[in-house]
């Protein structure tokens, strides 16, 4: 009996841990800030970016041609149950924008991919402001 009441609070414990690190993680997910890099100024290449909360991370290869997005590639994605999110990496460059939808029930992943994104393409515009 004494057993059956410790592994209970144990799994409650964890179920408490989980709750106050998702509540946290959507926190931290609310802050991030998605700006729309000039691609008018974007230098031809390819860049990567990456961008790391508590509990999601991602890398991403941009390919930039005649100031467009041409290609992105998922380098890596560590996350939950947010490989659905990988999906916007076509919304983005059919949209030539980073203001694209998240993909439901993937908002935190989305808007981590969203930011390396723009990490790689603020590299691309530096790139293209730094060459006369």
């Amino acid at each position: 009996m004494r057993s059956e009441k410790r592994r209970r609070a144990v799994a409650a414990a964890a179920a408490l841990a989980l709750t106050l690190g998702s509540c946290a993680f959507m926190g931290e997910i609310d802050r991030i800030e998605i700006v729309e890099p000039d691609l008018a100024k974007a230098a031809d290449g390819t860049w990567v970016g990456e961008w790391n909360t508590a509990l999601v991370s991602a890398a991403v290869s941009v390919d930039t041609l005649s100031h467009g997005i041409s290609g992105i590639e998922i380098l890596r994605h560590d996350c939950g149950k947010g490989r659905p999110a990988e999906a916007i990496t076509d919304r983005v460059v059919a949209a030539q924008s980073l203001a694209v939808d998240t993909v439901s029930g993937a908002t935190g992943s989305s808007k981590v991919i969203l930011r390396a994104i723009q990490d790689a393409l603020e590299k691309a515009v530096a790139a293209g402001e730094a060459t006369p």
